[in-house]
């Protein structure tokens, strides 16, 4: 039997049973479409959360009260809480003291009412930060400037916003030279971020930053601060890791055999923490589609036993015609596999639609991974052959006599 001939019975197979057929196309389509969509979710998303600890820079770490161990358990983080507060004063001796420390830069936040106007936003992140933050970070300005170190020596009211800020009070308006008001103090406004967008609904544009001097100064100076340290490379993050950690230890009178009260965290620790705690969730994500298709194989095998079933005499009439095995079995096997081919076309382009649709809604990269178009069409494929085979295998055995027989 040729290729062509084969191709156009299983067609006309097919075309026989229209709602049987679409039924199981639409069961294929929803496992690829799936498939599909969760994973180019999952590559963007990953692709957005590592370029934003990445942008902190791969040779710059921070040093802090708590560290990723602290949040793994409660009692890990019960103890945590009992380490003493850094204070801006750890971090100018640092900046003082370390000489491999390319920068030394702080960062203290609290939450304010902001307000212009008769507007308001509750709750907004106010950052204290050093001067140099931007030299240390890939924080971006879209206008204006981030505070001088003259600025913030004078515990200056002036502030950098975020784009969100913009769009709620300033709507229509140029926001530099601008009056905010945080609480109960006013600020020029002598900056404008870049816009970085949202992220599942978080918006990253909600914030202001100040002097760190002028936050401690207005908003209390016994809170957390943050130490941000730039290494001259990455060779020299581990010798720098350890002069910081040699000054801190000596200004919190730690004896040599005690462990450090204070945590060191780089950017790729920060990735592997991601990496543990999403790790199964992705997994199950892209497990709970691949159920669906699994649904959807059995589904076409249980349609094909019918088909064959229902084509009992039809295979009989043919091998006493001089078909074989070989051509009986290629037939259903045909069919199967062009319900699931069709099926998987369809739902990889519906998976990339959707990938689109979602990547937009929830602010994320759109990626199409090669590796999901490549999953989506070996599984559609496989689903056919392996679902496939075994109703095709028995039509091929059936007696001819037998099967001419059957009512």
């Amino acid at each position: 039997m040729r290729f062509g001939d084969l191709l156009r019975l299983s067609f006309e197979a097919l075309r026989a049973h229209k709602l049987r057929t679409f039924l199981t196309v639409l069961g294929i389509v929803i496992g690829v479409t799936s498939v599909i969509a969760i994973i180019s979710i999952v590559v963007g998303m990953n692709e957005k959360i590592t370029s934003l600890i990445n942008s902190m820079g791969t040779s710059t770490f921070t040093i802090s009260k708590y560290g990723i161990e602290d949040y793994k358990s409660q009692e890990a983080y019960r103890e945590a809480r009992k380490r003493k507060n850094f204070k801006f004063r750890d971090a100018l001796a640092i900046e003082r003291d370390c000489e491999l420390c390319e920068e030394v830069g702080a960062e203290a936040v609290t939450f304010r009412q902001l307000k212009y106007g008769s507007d308001k936003m509750n709750n907004v992140a106010i950052a204290g930060i050093t001067s140099n933050f931007i030299n240390m970070t890939e924080f971006e300005v879209a206008e204006g400037r981030v505070h001088s170190e003259f600025e913030q020596d004078r515990y200056a009211q002036v502030a950098l916003i975020g784009d969100k800020i913009r769009r709620e009070l300033y709507e229509g308006l140029d926001v530099v030279g601008r009056e905010l008001k945080i609480g109960i103090h006013k600020y020029e406004i002598i900056g404008l971020a870049k816009p970085r967008g949202s992220m599942l609904g978080e918006d990253l544009d909600e914030f202001v930053l100040i002097p760190i001097t002028t936050l401690l100064k207005n908003y209390g100076s016994n809170r957390e601060i943050e130490i941000f340290i730039k290494a001259p490379s990455e060779e020299a993050l581990a010798e720098t890791i350890d002069q910081a950690r040699v000054i801190l230890r000596s200004r919190r009178h730690l004896d040599f055999q005690e462990e450090d009260d204070f945590a060191v965290t780089t950017a790729e620790e920060w990735l592997e923490f991601y990496g543990s705690v999403t790790g199964t969730i992705q997994v199950v994500a892209v497990a709970i589609p691949l159920i669906a298709l699994v649904v959807a194989g059995i589904v076409v095998m249980n349609i094909m036993m019918v088909s064959v079933t229902e084509r009992t005499r039809e295979i009989g009439i043919r091998k006493s015609l001089g078909a074989r095995k070989r051509h009986i079995m290629l037939q259903f096997l045909s069919e199967a596999l062009m319900m699931s081919v069709f099926g998987g076309a369809i739902g990889i382009g519906l998976g990339i639609l959707l990938a689109k649709a979602l990547a937009g809604a929830g602010d994320l990269p759109f990626v199409i991974s090669k590796l999901a178009i490549l999953g989506g069409i070996f599984i559609s494929t496989g689903v056919g052959v392996v679902f496939g085979l075994y109703p095709a295998m028995k039509g091929a055995r059936l007696d001819p006599v037998d099967a001419m027989r059957f009512e």
